[in-house]
């Protein structure tokens, strides 16, 4: 099961569910860094904001991630200056930098300690194959004047073929970060959090937007944010189709080798993100990686594995003391979304498509979205427009969609187990009488069995037995072993079937 570092720290008190109907300018649904610096924003600009939050604050993408603060996205520039252009690339430049910037500034504002360090953050290869993406990259960085380090002198474990570096990024601990800027809210009063609150649907009608939730209840609002990582209103313009869900997974312990200290990250695959972090008067090393798409295996534990054993051999990593996975979302043109969730509902914003760097990316959704409310003119509004074309206009997006094709129909074929029987702490997909359902023994024998088809589009569910979630392999919806909705575009939970103790 996942262990964060970051929520290791974690010490906010409980907020209350929603349980009475409400009226607010702006609700923003969901309540990572997204959600709570979109918050802080319009609180700071006299704005009525309510934050819902179907878990807890920060126990989403939030809190699993790694906490870098850098402008390097892995090799992405070359192929932006590509398909965008050089102004729209600037411009996607330019709005992480204001991001960058605007944390740096609320961590010196509010003196908050959440270990924030600057850093220089490194792109490196070890293949030589892979230079000329490297050189690209380089020259992608002149055009847009990114100053930059190549191939510097750098006391790692291991031979790279070639090294591209930006100096003045940073990391941070982002719960703490949220943390302090949750309670700086408190301090001003007259604040709207709630958690274990689920929203069911979002609708538009006469500028007022109308949110339903779970138990009932509406809130009745000017602007809804959909910030929930995956968002609500899927129906509305087909996200499943745009969205590709990825996982990755980080391990973090001590380790016993010195290093240019730095935010490392390499371009071939496997994926090897690096970097350190104090831990208990000493510090500890986080690795990061082992991506792939989402319901695309049944066993997370070799990944976790294949980096543990990267840390050893190289950085004489220990066991490690956290582990964990995060679920991420990314476009087919490396843009995110952020604006109105289509032309029809203008009152309704979405954010999402991080691909993994979420940190920076979150930041300067927040602030695009506020502008959009208090209609001032950013110059980021059409980039990032969920409206544009050119996230369709690619050929990965129609691979994405015919693949997903491919294993709706494609799983129906497979031959699966037919045995009810299995051990306490497994759980799999098995077929009776022409249905697939799902089956999990808890290690006390109590058996909890599903339906295994995903309520969104009915594709077959496989079940990860080290996380002990039901994964949709076409569009990334995730539930716990009770069948629990968890993420992504179904919504509804699993039905369940009754089962004993045995």
């Amino acid at each position: 099961m996942d262990r964060s570092l970051w929520l290791h720290d974690y010490e906010l008190k409980e907020f209350p569910p929603l349980e009475d109907d409400l009226e607010v300018y702006v609700l923003v649904i969901g309540g990572g860094i997204t959600g709570i610096i979109s918050t802080y924003l319009l609180r700071d600009e006299g704005v009525k904001v309510a934050l819902i939050e179907q878990k807890r604050l920060m126990h989403g993408t939030t809190g699993f991630t790694t906490g870098k603060l850098t402008i390097q996205h892995d090799i992405i520039y070359q192929e932006l200056l590509k398909k965008h252009g050089l102004e729209k690339t600037r411009l996607y430049l330019d709005s992480h930098l204001e991001a960058s910037q605007f944390i740096k500034n609320t961590i010196n504002e509010l003196n908050i300690a959440c270990d924030y360090e600057e850093r220089t953050s490194f792109i490196y290869t070890q293949s030589p194959k892979e230079i000329p993406k490297l050189i690209k990259e380089v020259e992608a960085y002149q055009q847009l004047n990114i100053p930059y380090l190549e191939n510097p002198p750098l006391n790692l474990p291991f031979a790279v073929e070639g090294v591209l570096g930006v100096t003045n990024q940073a990391h941070f601990h982002v719960v703490k970060y949220l943390q302090a800027i949750v309670k700086e809210l408190e301090n001003q009063g007259d604040i709207y959090i709630y958690e274990n609150t689920k929203v069911l649907h979002v609708k538009e009608e006469d500028d007022i937007c109308v949110t339903f939730l779970e138990n009932g209840r509406k809130v009745r609002s000017r602007y809804v944010i959909l910030v929930s990582h995956y968002p609500v209103n899927d129906t509305l313009n087909s996200y499943f189709m745009k969205l590709k869900p990825m996982m990755a997974y980080v391990v973090a312990a001590y380790y016993d080798k010195d290093f240019t200290d730095g935010d490392y990250i390499n371009i071939e695959k496997p994926t090897r993100s690096i970097r350190t972090h104090p831990y208990q008067d000493k510090r500890i090393l986080i690795l990061a990686g082992e991506g792939h798409q989402c319901g695309h295996t049944s066993n997370d534990k070799k990944h976790y594995q294949n980096l543990s054993d990267f840390g050893r051999m190289y950085f004489n990593m220990d066991t490690p003391l956290f582990m964990w996975s995060t679920q991420d979302y990314e476009t087919f043109d490396k843009l995110p979304y952020i604006g109105a969730i289509n032309k029809n509902n203008p009152r309704i914003l979405l954010t999402t498509g991080f691909k993994k760097w979420g940190m920076l990316t979150s930041t300067l959704s927040a602030m695009l979205c506020r502008d959009i409310i208090l209609n001032k003119k950013n110059a980021y509004h059409d980039l990032y427009s969920p409206c544009r074309l050119t996230d369709k206009l690619t050929g990965k997006f129609f691979v994405y969609n015919i693949s997903g094709v491919g294993r709706l129909i494609g799983d129906r074929l497979k031959t699966y187990n037919k045995s009810w029987s299995i051990e306490p702490g497994k759980g799999k997909i098995i077929s009776f009488r022409g249905k697939k359902y799902g089956i999990y023994k808890d290690e006390q024998g109590e058996t909890y069995i599903v339906k295994a088809i995903c309520p969104h589009l009915k594709c077959i569910l496989t079940f990860n037995n080290e996380h002990k979630t039901y994964d949709c392999p076409c569009h990334g919806s995730r539930f716990n072993y009770k069948g629990e909705y968890l993420d992504g575009p179904a919504i509804v939970n699993l039905k369940r079937i009754k089962a004993t103790k045995k």
